[in-house]
């Protein structure tokens, strides 16, 4: 059990493995792509039980900070993505305008706390930026590409769909701080992460085998599209740790930046599949290798960060 405990300081391990084998073993995980939604809603249940409420509300008293990220986020960070690549073609600027416009994931929180950074701010602004990007995303298409989304995206069940994300987890977390005694309930905090770690990469999983057959068969046209990728997260990577240039706390500038760049990889699929071309659909999931790559390289080089 101690080995358990001590599992996500090779969280690396689990990135890689649920990326390749998503590829490996596509017809294996595929049948178990609907059940993603219900992973991430566990995952979220986890984190609440791990993160004290009280520390959510204390961000949420003061709200500057929390609104500021949640512009960079959702509104500044798409125009920035569609003017620095308005040269690519359609299909491909309108994945990397997606990718900008997606609010934080839900394993932002795990990441900013096994880079010790503060875990409730980042579990705050997935919280707001969640709900909020039901509005954002539909307004910044239709003001970069004049592309109206809500006559494709219901807003309402898009909105009422990321609340039950958000909230059943949470009501069900308080449940269980009442019931079981709260001790218990501290003791397994240490097994939170490992856990999350599995859960998250058996979604991993699950995602990248639905389109890995058409990947591995067309690698070498998506070889530039990769490395475009990778160039975007680094970005995103950068601007969110610089975004906050007046705290020079690193703790929140690690949950911040981690949350920037950790976005809601799952809910890009969804939107992609229901209301863009497939291209920006396998664009989506191949945004998982450059993802992991990034947050495994920026547990190693954060101690160099200011």
């Amino acid at each position: 059990m101690v080995f358990f405990k001590e599992i996500d300081r090779f969280f690396p391990v689990f990135l890689l493995g649920g990326v390749i084998s998503g590829f490996a073993f596509p017809s294996f995980f595929q049948p178990y792509e609907p059940y993603v939604i219900y992973i991430i809603m566990f995952i979220m249940f986890l984190l609440y039980l791990k993160v004290d409420a009280l520390d959510i509300l204390t961000h949420m008293k003061n709200p500057i900070l929390i609104l500021y990220v949640t512009f960079f986020n959702l509104i500044l960070l798409p125009i920035i993505t569609f003017f620095l690549f308005k040269n690519t073609d359609t299909e491909l600027h309108s994945a990397l305008v997606l990718l900008a416009a997606l609010p934080a994931g839900v394993t932002a929180a795990t990441f900013t706390d096994i880079m010790k950074g503060r875990g409730s701010l980042s579990l705050t602004i997935t919280l707001v930026t969640n709900l909020l990007a039901t509005m954002t995303i539909p307004f910044v298409f239709f003001i970069l590409f004049n592309t109206n989304l809500t006559e494709l995206v219901n807003i309402q069940v898009l909105f009422f769909g990321l609340l039950k994300v958000m909230l059943i987890p949470l009501l069900i977390a308080k449940l269980f701080k009442y019931v079981f005694i709260k001790k218990w309930i501290k003791n397994l905090r240490d097994y939170y992460n490992p856990i999350i770690l599995i859960l998250m990469s058996f979604m991993i999983m699950c995602c990248v085998s639905s389109h890995a057959s058409y990947i591995l068969g067309n690698y070498q046209s998506l070889l530039k599209i990769l490395g475009i990728l990778f160039l975007l997260f680094f970005m995103f990577q950068l601007l969110g740790y610089f975004s906050i240039f007046w705290k020079a706390h690193k703790g929140i500038k690690l949950a911040v930046s981690t949350s920037t760049m950790n976005m809601n990889n799952v809910l890009g699929i969804v939107l992609s599949i229901g209301f863009f071309p497939p291209m920006v659909t396998t664009i989506m999931i191949l945004s998982f290798i450059p993802w992991t790559t990034i947050i495994i390289l920026k547990h190693w080089y954060k101690k160099y960060l200011p």
